[in-house]
């Protein structure tokens, strides 16, 4: 996959586990992902920015997983905020 014309970046983030995680899950989606870490890859972007690039033909059913990754992820971290506010009283 050539990142400079035949790919988009379909997520930005500082997170390396949580790019980590949405890339391998976009991999067993079937769908090829590059990332700023990947070999022969070179970063663009702020510094310290993480960014995942998939074809464009994958770019619309890229989002919508990392959508619902990254809603589950939140959700997953409120049910954890509301459980630690319940102990605490």
């Amino acid at each position: 996959m050539k990142r400079e014309t035949e790919t988009v970046r379909v997520w930005v983030g500082r997170d390396l586990v949580q790019a980590q995680m949405m890339r391998q899950m976009l991999l067993e989606s079937g769908i090829e992902c590059l990332g700023n870490l990947d070999p022969g890859v070179i970063p663009t972007g702020e510094f310290g920015d993480i960014g995942l690039w998939v074809s464009k033909e994958d770019e619309q059913r890229a989002r919508v997983l990392l959508e619902e990754l990254e809603q589950g992820m939140s959700e997953d971290r409120d049910g954890e905020l509301s459980r630690e506010e319940k102990e605490r009283q």
